[in-house]
């Protein structure tokens, strides 16, 4: 059993190889931390073992790594304190998974932001191998940036639409909670999508009958103001929707495998991840405790 506990957002971790894709994690960490007044950590991680040259030589001295690294996130949190932001940096020298890992668990993280693709992305991957790993490993929400999102991030005042891909199983379930906390917390609406890939002929009263059923363990299920069926590729589909209806951030519930190949509700995940434009919230439902869906405060405004 998970243990239950109010849902919050309060500590951000960004990590940035300061790649493209990771200053684009960094504009979505400053919208979030606005939204829910949280404070961000910007992390660098120098893994010696991934920056190796062809004769097994680092490529530059470890200190002038760090001291460059240093120069550099110092100049994203000096951006970040000048929108309000409370931030602060680390720099730390190790193993990306475990450096990251540890830093969750000593800052007690609500949600790590991530580009997808670094500055050792060769075209043709999947996703780049550090964000893969991550999203596999990491014990809170991820929220990926990926190579067809907006960098800049949405700002403004507009309402924000968050859209939940659901199969009505139990890992499905469990990240509805999280999502339906998130949406009321962004004062913005929450849009159920079904994809059968079969095809089959269906009553749209069943559907109506299981997003209802679906949507009956929250506290608002009238949050969920819009609820669609779809057929086709399920990961084709749910970007193809996201794009048709604006979304500002897709939420996926996603069972890990843990050790071993990757598992297709894991490949599922990463294909959407990979062709969405908007970003996408993972959500390790073998991991990440299930929020309450009481006693939600008034939503705070970016």
């Amino acid at each position: 059993m998970h243990e239950y506990r109010e849902f919050t957002m309060k500590r951000i971790i960004v990590a940035t190889d300061f790649s493209d894709a990771s200053y684009g994690a960094v504009n979505y960490a400053r919208q979030l931390a606005r939204c829910f007044s949280a404070k961000v950590l910007v992390a660098h991680v120098i893994d010696m073992a991934r920056s190796l040259q062809l004769d097994g030589m680092p490529s530059e001295p470890l200190p002038d790594r760090i001291d460059a690294a240093e120069d550099e996130i110092q100049r994203i949190v000096s951006s970040l304190s000048f929108d309000g932001i409370r931030c602060s940096s680390v720099v730390r020298v190790g193993g990306i998974r475990e450096v990251i890992s540890g830093l969750i668990e000593e800052r007690s993280a609500d949600l790590l932001v991530l580009g997808t693709h670094g500055k050792g992305y060769r075209n043709g991957e999947g996703l780049g191998s550090v964000a893969e790993m991550l999203l596999r490993s990491v014990s809170c929400p991820v929220l990926t940036v990926g190579r067809h999102v907006r960098q800049d991030a949405y700002e403004g005042t507009h309402e924000r639409t968050v859209l939940f891909p659901t199969d009505f199983s139990e890992t499905s379930r469990t990240a509805l909670m999280y999502t339906a906390c998130l949406t009321r917390h962004l004062a913005g609406r929450l849009l159920l999508l079904h994809v059968d890939p079969a095809g089959a002929m269906w009553d749209a009263r069943d559907h109506e009958k299981d997003f209802q059923e679906f949507t009956s363990g929250i506290s608002c299920p009238s949050i969920a103001s819009e609820q669609i069926t779809r057929f086709g590729n399920p990961a084709q589909t749910i970007v193809k929707v996201s794009a048709e209806k604006d979304a500002d951030f897709i939420v996926m519930g996603v069972h890990h495998s843990g050790a071993g190949g990757i598992n297709p509700a894991e490949r599922f995940a990463f294909d959407v991840i990979r062709l969405a434009r908007c970003p996408v919230f993972t959500l390790s439902c073998g991991n990440v405790a299930k929020p309450r869906d009481h006693h939600i405060p008034a939503a705070a405004h970016a």
